[in-house]
């Protein structure tokens, strides 16, 4: 038939595809050729025409690797655990924004962990796959809104009960008991690990977003029925709430994970990135909800 082809003239044309597509694909890497700084650079100039100029800060700014290093792709991701790094590392990621910190620092300093096996696993499997992590916490708290807890109003579909002009920031919910809203939260940000404290049938209609140390979340406390923290001391927020509700307070508290709590607004940075990054392959890493609730055996 005339319209056959040759085995030999189908390898030739095989081959001149494979050619071409090579060729594509050396010229779209090529493309790329951007550093880990340039891409820093480019989000502080998006930052500041939002209003948020760059400062000096204790938590953002590179935690592995450094600006020198050639972005073959962007991961973001809420805390750069070394799941997170293998995962990104995949997927042919090696520069990885993130909103926590990569080496856990809280009220221990730093040179407490320079020698720990879990803090050298950490440096050198990022060595070891040229990769970057660069910390963006202060300044995404600084956009308004927070992006942080719009994304939580927005996971919980309580974005149109969210009242940002009220300190603290609460939610006008209709009436729910203590333990409605904590299935509710369990169900919309797909978690068992969700704690209330005080009278499970509390009518519920006003909700508080705060976190850290009791003194962060009394206002929450003093101005709404129920405070819904991601981290706070068990010794302090928790005991101060059976206090209250010993001298007959109607009050209660929701805790969730740290990063139930925060981990939302980040995947919302990845929206807000791509724009500037045409030329770079970007992808959400969730961390994922780092406690498991056993089930009860009776």
């Amino acid at each position: 038939m005339e319209n056959e082809i040759s085995r030999r003239e189908f390898m030739q044309w095989m081959n001149l595809a494979l050619v071409a597509g090579a060729g594509l694909t050396m010229r779209a890497s090529a493309q790329v050729g951007i550093t880990a700084g340039e891409v820093v650079d480019r989000i502080k100039t998006k930052l500041a025409t939002a209003g948020v100029t760059w400062r000096s800060s204790y938590f953002d700014g590179f935690h592995l690797g450094g600006p020198e290093v050639q972005v073959m792709g962007i991961a973001v991701t809420f805390q750069p655990g070394l799941d997170v790094l293998q995962r990104a590392a995949a997927k042919g990621k090696n520069f990885v924004i993130c909103h926590e910190s990569t080496f856990w620092d809280g009220f221990d300093p730093p040179q407490v962990m320079v020698d720990d096996p879990v803090h050298q696993a950490k440096i050198k499997f990022a060595a070891d796959h040229k990769m970057a992590v660069w910390r963006i916490h202060d300044h995404w708290h600084r956009m308004k809104p927070d992006p942080i807890f719009m994304g939580l109003a927005r996971q919980l579909e309580w974005t149109s009960y969210y009242d940002l002009t009220t300190q603290p920031r609460r939610y006008a919910i209709p009436e729910k008991t203590l333990e409605q809203v904590g299935r509710h939260i369990q169900e919309k940000l797909n978690t068992k690990n969700v704690v209330i404290v005080g009278d499970r049938n509390l009518p519920v209609r006003t909700v508080g977003d705060c976190i850290h140390i009791l003194s962060s979340v009394l206002p929450a406390l003093h101005s709404c029925d129920v405070a819904l923290v991601g981290e706070t001391p068990q010794h302090d927020s928790f005991e101060y709430v059976r206090d209250a509700v010993s001298l007959g307070e109607k009050k209660g508290l929701i805790m969730i994970s740290h990063e139930r709590l925060e981990e939302w607004g980040m995947e919302d940075f990845v929206g807000w990135l791509k724009p500037i990054f045409p030329e770079v392959p970007i992808e959400w890493v969730p961390t994922g909800d780092p406690f498991e609730v056993p089930p009860v055996r009776i």
